[in-house]
């Protein structure tokens, strides 16, 4: 092995660039655009007034004596299909939903949220019934599992890799969409993603190539957040051991204190490659935040059942609405079909993303669109449950409930996908059925439990 083989700096490699995609989808403005405006507006606002007054069926409401809450699994369901959509990146219809179309908001942000908000409504009684010690040994236990399973992805995927017939480059490449540290001077690079992996086959094998495994500093772009989930989870028992001493306030304080630290002074704890997309001092914010809604669950229900929680309800979807607006006037169109307003001047709704809505740093307005999402989301859920179960439930309960699972495995449908060469041709229509087999076949897997005994969900 020469010295030219060895590569000491970063795991990612710049390979080229990219041309950026864009859509050609109609452009509403003027009269057109403010019409459409007013009528998404109008419908929002008359099912929330319906909902405040009573008006609505009682039978349609939530069972709120349900001991699981099935609204917040259809929410994990609809951001893992967010993900998988967004993951395996063809264009079809499916995006005129999944790209930004509800807010500045993506399913990793919702996937995290819901990680911790599940966390917290699981293991908060769990920790006041066991103590934490058993609590954070079971966590412990769910983390080496979740990062035993990474290393078996990684090293899967480079195994496929290696196979004459196969293109693996839409998992083991990642080409930038300037979302990420770089910004938007970086819009379009390609970067390989198992950098020094090829030198395993070498004698003796470099130390460096075990550390770039074991550290998950390589692996499929779309697998990343899992390392941000396995420190998560290690944290955790030690956030619901200060909420078990009703000191949620601290739990709070400093877990905003640290991202506003980090998003001023960016600090990387892990080399790992998570650190690049989902920066760990930032992103816990969104997942502490759900562990503490989790475990507040209750008393937060209770409070938006009195006259101050239904102003602060009524508040929170007007801010959503006005996300709303400034999302759908986004310039970038994912494809032919994918209507946008042209009410906000380019250069300004530029301005404002990147300043308050940027992804990798969880911009103030980012973080604050998360928040309405899910309180509207789940208010609608609770009014309107029967008739949004019938139309969605079937499907999305199941995803949301193995949501983790979905995850895992949507990698190896990502490979496939991208090795179907007619699905690279740009016929929509073609694309979305296939979107919507492999959303049918992830289904199926889950309702079968396929390697439900290997598979963490």
């Amino acid at each position: 092995m020469t010295a030219a083989n060895v590569r000491l700096g970063p795991m990612t490699t710049i390979l080229g660039v990219a041309a950026e995609p864009r859509g050609a989808g109609p452009v509403l403005s003027g009269t057109a655009g403010w019409a459409s405006v007013a009528v998404v507006a109008a419908g929002v606002i008359l099912l929330l007034v319906l909902g405040l007054t009573g008006r609505t069926k009682n039978s349609w409401h939530y069972p709120e004596e349900d001991p699981r809450d099935l609204r917040v699994d259809i929410l994990r369901g609809m951001a893992i299909v967010f993900v998988v959509v967004n993951h395996i990146d063809i264009p079809s219809l499916y995006q005129l939903i999944t790209q930004e179309a509800i807010g500045a908001v993506s399913g990793a942000e919702l996937f995290v949220l819901f990680s911790g908000a599940i966390l917290g409504m699981v293991y908060g009684p769990r920790m006041a019934r066991d103590g934490f010690a058993d609590t954070a040994r079971r966590l412990a236990k769910r983390a080496w599992k979740l990062y035993y399973t990474a290393l078996a992805v990684i090293l899967s995927i480079y195994l496929i890799s290696l196979t004459p017939w196969i293109d693996a480059r839409a998992v083991t490449t990642f080409t930038d969409q300037g979302a990420g540290g770089a910004g938007g001077q970086a819009v379009g690079r390609v970067y390989d993603l198992y950098g020094n992996l090829n030198q395993i086959f070498s004698y003796p094998v470099p130390n460096y190539v075990f550390a770039d495994v074991l550290l998950l500093r390589i692996g499929p772009w779309q697998f990343n957040v899992i390392g941000l989930y396995v420190v998560l989870l290690l944290v955790a028992p030690f956030v619901l051991w200060v909420l078990r001493r009703h000191l949620a306030w601290v739990v709070l304080a400093a877990s905003w204190g640290i991202c506003l630290l980090s998003s001023i002074h960016p600090i990387r704890i892990f080399p790992s490659q998570f650190e690049d997309s989902f920066p760990l001092l930032i992103w816990q914010v969104l997942f502490v935040n759900g562990l503490v809604a989790g475990y507040y669950r209750v008393q937060i229900l209770n409070f938006f059942r009195r006259p101050a929680g239904r102003v602060v309800l009524v508040g929170t979807v007007l801010i959503y609405l006005g996300f709303l607006f400034f999302s759908w006037n986004n310039p970038y169109q994912a494809n032919i079909y994918d209507p946008r307003l042209a009410l906000i001047p380019d250069t300004t709704f530029r301005t404002i993303y990147q300043a308050y809505l940027t992804r990798t740093y969880l911009g103030i307005g980012r973080l604050l669109n998360v928040a309405a999402v899910v309180v509207t989301f789940y208010a609608a859920l609770t009014t309107y449950w029967t008739p949004i179960k019938k139309a969605l439930g079937g499907f999305l309960i199941p995803l949301g409930q193995s949501s983790l699972y979905v995850f895992i495995m949507h990698v190896y449908f990502a490979v496939l996908i991208a090795n179907l060469a007619v699905l690279h041709n740009g016929w929509i229509w073609l694309n979305t059925l296939a979107y919507t087999l492999v959303l049918a076949a992830l289904w199926v897997m889950v309702k079968r439990r396929f390697l439900f005994r290997i598979i963490p969900r």
